[in-house]
């Protein structure tokens, strides 16, 4: 009686293992959290037109 027991439950623990959605990925996966793996550093932005007025070259973190 024991072993049949634990048999069901073993089953029932394999099955709601199984249960659990698995990650996605492809290319129509969109993933909010993918910044994380991405280091911003400072990239230089040459010289352009912000509103209207000029803004010279300088460097911004992205």
């Amino acid at each position: 009686m024991k072993k049949i027991l634990f048999v069901l439950a073993a089953c029932v623990l394999s099955s709601a293992a199984l249960a659990q959605p698995a990650p996605r990925h492809g290319p129509g996966y969109d993933r909010p959290h993918a910044a994380p793996h991405h280091r911003k550093h400072k990239v230089w932005v040459p010289a352009h037109r912000e509103h209207g007025r000029r803004v010279p070259g300088h460097y911004v973190w992205r």
